[in-house]
């Protein structure tokens, strides 16, 4: 339940984060947004209160020469390392996909390509609330439930499977078709 920064903070962070990345991409690098999401934190990593949301972005990264996608990643992952960022995912060389996480704040980061020529970066913020404290609900949501005794069970009726068998024809019960008698 502890306050975090509010979501515009979030989503300027991550607008600042992206622009500083793309900004060691060669200067002919185009950015077009591709997805700009707010996600409720719904299980969160930090087994925190619902109401809370990650905000994120990605760009197309256009104007780059393909061949050299590899070097782009490396100023990229350079980039993040000189900033506090942990790599915790590299696909390369069998996936083009970097995946990082800021030490200092949790914002993370990606960049990704594919064979198609497509180059993306993106960024996303830890939870956060709204405004930057745990919304009224999510207190009340905390607070410890008082237990609450559950009503009785009733005993299930028990229908018998099959007619009771009289003791004087129990050997005359045909037992491999559900104890008919002949």
């Amino acid at each position: 339940m502890k306050p975090t920064i509010t979501e515009q903070q979030a989503r300027e962070k991550v607008e600042a984060y992206i622009q500083a990345a793309f900004a060691v991409l060669p200067g002919s690098a185009r950015r077009t947004p591709f997805t700009q999401n707010r996600s409720e934190c719904a299980d969160p990593t930090d087994n925190g209160p619902q109401g809370r949301f990650e905000i994120s972005a990605t760009y197309e990264v256009t104007g780059l020469e393909p061949a050299k996608f590899a070097e782009y990643f490396d100023a990229v992952v350079g980039w993040w390392t000189a900033h506090d960022f942990k790599v915790l995912t590299d696909s390369r060389p069998k996936d083009q996909y970097v995946f990082a996480r800021n030490n200092a704040d949790a914002f993370d980061m990606s960049v990704q390509a594919n064979d198609l020529g497509k180059f993306y970066l993106g960024a996303t913020s830890p939870c956060v609330w709204p405004n930057g404290t745990p919304e009224p609900q999510a207190v009340e949501a905390g607070e410890p439930e008082q237990p609450v005794a559950a009503p009785p069970i009733p005993e299930p009726v028990r229908k018998p499977r099959r007619a009771p068998v009289d003791d004087e024809d129990f050997d005359r019960t045909d037992w491999t078709d559900g104890g008919t008698s002949f």
